[in-house]
């Protein structure tokens, strides 16, 4: 009787903690799919015309840093800060102030 009692304490111990660990890669596969879609909005405004979509890329480049700063505890502080650099890489070549506000907050982390 105290077996079975034990086997199902950790059976039950088991799927709590099962359950823990498929929320948090529900979150983290929640975070990836919204990096995903402002990545590829901002690649949209990477074309020949992107002098007129300034606006645009400085508009993204807040959604960007809200979106590291809301996710921070979930990336570290060395994803975000590696994230932060790599979008100022990839957008410099078009909005050279843009790179400056994300590589300032990359600083922070």
């Amino acid at each position: 009787m105290r077996t079975r009692k034990t086997i199902v304490g950790v059976l039950l111990l088991a799927a709590l903690l099962l359950v823990g660990c498929d929320n948090r890669s529900a979150d983290r596969k929640a975070m990836d799919t919204k990096f995903e879609k402002l990545d590829f909005e901002i690649s949209t405004l990477e074309t020949a015309s992107s002098t007129y979509n300034l606006p645009h890329f400085e508009q993204a480049t807040e959604r960007y840093i809200a979106l590291v700063r809301q996710y921070a505890d979930l990336l570290g502080p060395k994803e975000a800060k590696r994230r932060l650099r790599q979008e100022a890489d990839g957008i410099g070549a078009y909005c050279l102030p843009c790179a400056g506000v994300l590589t300032g907050e990359a600083s922070k982390y």
